[in-house]
């Protein structure tokens, strides 16, 4: 039967049995400094596409930093995303069919995929946070698992099972990485209904594919091209590169996407993060793959043709993983997953390595990287492993992460001629001399500290001699965002290699990490720091704001302890990237803070509506600090009036200026006007010029105040002009008043 039928077939099956399906949910891991958006169906971040589809508010698509979302010059930018969405998909044969059965869980871009995809059967986050939301210890922390754990489960129209079990912590140094556990397991669950049983046989020449598009920073983007399309990032400076040392496929701009407008002014003071707006390296990395259930040759449909492939096989009979580890451009469509990755009527995609000498020989016969195409098309990043056999019941494991840091290197490495693959542009005239390929392969990792100019060692390439990296970092700080000395993408993943091995932290740049030694299950003994405090924020009578806490986080200990605990930090900021300003440090128990067993502190440089954040941090007697994990964002504010009077609007006239988003629907002082001397209940109608109804607000909460953001009930910003607003009260009363609104 051909694949086009096959496919029609299964999209019959699949509509019979749609109702009994569960829906399509997700959860989001936030409790580290990469968010990230998880699905039941086995997606991850937004949907896959090659649109120029906005990435919502509060719904992340590896977002790193976290907390990014911010308004600028009166606009709204969702935030630094650094993924169009991935996921996985696999193909399999049944011993009772010749039809071959496909998956496709996410990652993909194709009509047909969404419903060609998978059926939800669980998910669950499981918290294990040292400390309770009521700042209690927790009695039940487990130093040896992650922090928060989000467990999904669903089938597939190939017969297997899927669990994914995904990890995040909140440790400085250990909060840029989340790591993927896959369980798949031959259950012949084709459907994911009760009420269909199961029909489990043995599959053949299973093969499995984690794509992820990787891109430049989202808001870079917006800021500099107002488009994130594929079509843009793809061709604008951003690289793929693949560090074989480390199994790490990942991404950089060329020059770190300088902000063009406020370039000085957030490069000085670090609003925004700072002036660099895609510094940001997200990388995708395999920490293990399964090996005990790859077919051996001779018990496989797949054959190998092209250069070298007789060293393809290991001693075992297996073929050498990864079976392919492709760079995609954009369009990572189904039918490219067809003929070239899934399907073993196709000789496996791109040919093995067959050059030891560049290689290395531990990479001799393994699957290639496409370094051709890592300049004009670096977006679409795949690992592909198999083929397997799979009896009925039986299980593996493959085990990838998500990375992100500040830039690829650091300036010594840089200097000292730390290369990896990628960052060659032979798409447009590719060389003739297959042979010669490999000379062009490798290139020098640039930085964020100093520039090099660099010539394309490929002849044919159309890039002769280009400035790479940039010397930023030179001469302004690295953003509050970047919170401990693991910068770098390689340095967190060197972390994330140590979080999954158990083993001591390695620089990876020389010694080599083989997936393929380590266990199916993470080992998870991380140092831990000292936690963070639960904290609230109160409203003095004069509108200051009180920071409380208790002193339980003192006595926490656990194994793997980095330090002892010494003080607490208090900080502010206007922005959850920062500049956090620290207030003041407080020792334990002084008694100046320290009262009736709380802490507090009061901020008496707050003004009656400003929005800020605010943090405490833990310190130990080491200087390690805890996550930022009580990050809070508070209004300053005084209770409500007793009855309705003269209502005021402040500033007036308002003057739209750039500003920070605290939250999805606010922001600060800076991108909203304020109604003030409002009764605890109240309708608030506001009027153009001309007597159009623009908008309308119920006041319902025990505060002075209400927040407007200047928009129309269509959620549009409202033009500049003179407006009037009408206040009516539960009891009858009514109050009026103008005001004029200046962009």
């Amino acid at each position: 039967m051909g694949k086009f039928k096959a496919l029609a077939c299964l999209l019959c099956l699949l509509g019979n049995v749609a109702a009994a399906q569960m829906e399509k949910d997700y959860l989001i891991h936030k409790r580290g400094m990469l968010n990230q958006t998880v699905y039941n169906t086995g997606e991850l971040g937004r949907k896959y596409a090659t649109s120029n589809a906005n990435t919502e508010l509060g719904i992340p698509s590896f977002e790193w930093p976290a907390n990014s979302a911010v308004i600028v010059d009166a606009k709204q930018y969702t935030g630094q995303h650094n993924s169009y969405g991935g996921g996985v998909q696999l193909g399999a044969d049944r011993v009772d069919s010749t039809r071959r059965l496909y998956a496709y869980c996410g990652g993909v871009i194709d009509a047909v995929a969404e419903y060609l995809n998978s059926f939800p059967l669980s998910q669950q986050r499981i918290e294990n946070y040292p400390v309770l939301s009521d700042g209690s210890l927790n009695p039940s922390y487990n130093p040896d698992e992650a922090e928060e754990k989000i467990v999904s489960k669903w089938a597939t129209p190939a017969g297997i099972t899927i669990t994914r079990t995904s990890r995040a912590w909140s440790f400085p140094d250990y909060d840029d990485f989340i790591i993927y556990e896959y369980e798949f397991q031959n259950t012949g669950d084709l459907t994911g209904s009760p009420s269909i049983p199961p029909r489990p046989v043995k599959l053949k020449d299973l093969i499995i594919n984690f794509s992820n598009g990787l891109t430049g920073g989202k808001f870079g983007y917006n800021r500099k091209t107002d488009s994130w399309a594929p079509t843009v990032v793809e061709k604008l400076d951003f690289y793929a590169r693949w560090d074989p040392k480390r199994w790490l496929e990942y991404g950089y701009h060329r020059t770190g996407n300088p902000e063009t407008k406020y370039f000085n002014e957030w490069s000085t003071t670090g609003k925004n993060g700072g002036g660099l707006l895609s510094p940001q390296c997200p990388g995708y990395m395999a920490l293990y793959y399964d090996t005990l259930h790859l077919a051996r040759k001779g018990d496989t449909k797949v054959i190998l043709i092209g250069k070298d492939t007789t060293n393809s096989w290991d001693v075992n009979g297996h073929i050498k993983q990864p079976y392919s580890l492709r760079m995609e451009t954009s369009q990572y469509t189904m039918t490219k997953l067809l003929t070239a990755f899934l399907n073993t009527q196709n000789n496996r995609s791109l040919a093995a390595i067959s050059d030891s000498v560049t290689f290395g020989s531990d990479w001799l016969g393994r699957g290639t990287f496409n370094w051709r195409q890592s300049n004009y098309f670096g977006i679409g990043r795949g690992f592909c492993f198999g083929p397997f056999n799979l009896d009925v019941g039986e299980k593996l494991n493959i085990t990838i992460a998500e990375v992100c840091g500040y830039g690829a290197a650091r300036a010594e490495e840089t200097a000292a001629g730390v290369k990896d693959i990628g960052g060659s542009n032979g798409q447009t005239s590719p060389p003739t001399a297959e042979a010669g390929d490999a000379l062009y392969a490798f290139y020098t990792v640039p930085n964020y500290w100093q520039t090099n100019t660099q010539k394309d060692l490929n002849p044919n390439s159309v890039n002769t001699s280009v400035i790479w990296g940039s010397d930023y970092l030179s001469k302004y700080a690295l953003p509050d965002y970047v919170n401990s000395n693991v910068v770098t993408v390689r340095e967190v993943a060197d972390r994330a290699i140590q979080a999954y091995t158990g083993e001591a932290l390695t620089n990876h740049n020389a010694m080599q990490f083989w997936p393929e030694k380590y266990n199916a299950h993470g080992v998870y003994r991380l140092p831990i720091p000292v936690p963070a405090p639960a904290i609230t924020i109160e409203n003095t009578l004069q509108g200051e704001n009180r920071i409380v806490w208790g002193a339980q986080v003192e006595s926490f200990q656990t194994p793997r302890m980095q330090g002892t605990f010494d003080h607490y930090d208090v900080y502010k900021a206007s922005s959850a990237l920062g500049p956090w300003t620290k207030l003041v440090s407080v020792a334990r128990g002084e008694a100046q803070y320290f009262v009736n067993g709380k802490y507090q502190f009061i901020d008496k440089n707050s003004r009656i509506g400003d929005y800020f954040y605010y943090s405490v941090l833990s310190v130990d007697n080491k200087n390690n600090k805890s996550g930022r994990t009580n990050l809070t964002l508070h209004q300053s504010t005084i209770g409500s009036a007793p009855t309705l009077g003269k209502v005021f609007v402040a500033p007036n006239p308002f003057i739209v200026k750039s500003g920070q988003s605290g939250e999805s629907v606010g922001g600060d002082i800076n991108s909203q006007l304020r109604f003030y001397n409002l009764p605890h209940t109240c309708t608030i109608r506001i009027f153009s010029y001309s007597g159009q109804l623009v908008q309308t607000i119920e006041h319902d909460i025990d505060k002075n105040d209400q927040a407007y953001f200047q928009v129309t009930r269509n959620n549009q910003l409202i033009a500049s002009g003179v407006y009037f607003f009408v206040v009516d009260s539960p009891d009858g009363s009514r109050t009026h008043g103008k005001f004029v609104i200046i962009n």
